[in-house]
């Protein structure tokens, strides 16, 4: 075996990875965006704020008419 061969056998080159052995969340990329879950939190948090508002406005004497 020439020294060529046996220099190239001793470096190892990496070999192909493994398709099914990589987490598929990985290949996802694309833009960064809050998920599904976070934007109905978000949405629920404003509604509070929303009826918080429209009942610090109306007192409980305006309930009785």
């Amino acid at each position: 075996m020439s020294k060529k061969k046996q220099y190239l056998k001793l470096l190892k080159l990496p070999g192909r990875t493994n398709p099914v052995a990589r987490a598929p969340i990985l290949s996802k990329g694309g833009a960064h965006q809050k998920t599904r879950s976070a934007e109905r939190q978000a949405d629920k948090r404003q509604l509070r704020k929303l009826v918080a508002k429209v009942g610090a406005d109306h007192g409980p004497a305006d309930l009785i008419a």
